[in-house]
C-alpha cells in the first residue's frame, strides 16, 4: 500500500497517524535527542576528538543511505504487499540490534560496537521520530527519511507506539461512527 508523502489522513494503522500518535513522536524524538546532545556537548574526551565526530558522522551517512537504499530496493516489490510486521521487523531489527546492544548484549558477551556507531544510530532514530512527527507517518520511525525522499510510504508498525495508535484509532472511528449515525437519526427524525 502507497501513498503519496504529502498527503496523510488517519485510517490505516501503521500509516496514517492521529494527534496524540503525532505529538507523541516529537516528544520520544526530543527525549532521545536530549541526552544524545548533552552527552556530546559534555564529554571533554569527544570534544577534543574529531576523529570521532568523523566516524559518527560517516556512520550517519551509512545508515541513511542503507535505509534509503532498502526502501528503495523493495519498496514496491515488497514492501507494498508484505504483511506490515514483516516490513517492521526488516527496519526496525538493525536500529534494534545497535540500540540495545550495549545494553543487552556486551554485558554478557565483552563484544562492544563502536561508540560513534551507537550514537549514530540513536541519532538517527531521534531525528526520524521528529521527522515522522512533521510528516504525520504513523509505521516506523526509521523510514521517515526515506519516505521524504522517495515519495513513497508502505504500512508498517512503530513498536511501541503501534498500540498507541491503535487505542486513538479505536476512539476516533468510534467518535466518528457515532457522529454519523447521529448525524442521519437527526436527518430522519
Amino acid at each position: 500500500m502507497t501513498e503519496q508523502a504529502s498527503r496523510s489522513r488517519f485510517g490505516t494503522l501503521g500509516l496514517d497517524v492521529g494527534v496524540f500518535g503525532r505529538w507523541s513522536r516529537l516528544a520520544w524524538g526530543l527525549l532521545l535527542l536530549t541526552p544524545i546532545v548533552f552527552d556530546v556537548a559534555t564529554r571533554s574526551d569527544l570534544l577534543s576528538s574529531g576523529k570521532f565526530y568523523l566516524q559518527a558522522v560517516l556512520y550517519l551517512v551509512g545508515i541513511t543511505a542503507a535505509y534509503v537504499l532498502v526502501y528503495w530496493a523493495f519498496g514496491e516489490r515488497f514492501f507494498a504487499s508484505a504483511n506490515p510486521w514483516v516490513n517492521t521487523a526488516i527496519f526496525v531489527g538493525p536500529a534494534f540490534t545497535v540500540g540495545w546492544w550495549p545494553i543487552l548484549v556486551a554485558p554478557a558477551t565483552g563484544f562492544e560496537l563502536p561508540e560513534a556507531l551507537v550514537l549514530a544510530m540513536g541519532f538517527y532514530i531521534g531525528v526520524s521520530f521528529i521527522l515522522q512527527w512533521r510528516i504525520g507517518y504513523g509505521g516506523c520511525e526509521v523510514v521517515s527519511i526515506p519516505i521524504i525522499l522517495l515519495r513513497r510510504r508502505y504500512v508498517t508498525y512503530c513498536i511501541p507506539l503501534v498500540a498507541l495508535d491503535a487505542v486513538e484509532k479505536k476512539i476516533v472511528d468510534s467518535h466518528a461512527a457515532r457522529k454519523a449515525v447521529l448525524a442521519s437519526s437527526s436527518r430522519h427524525g
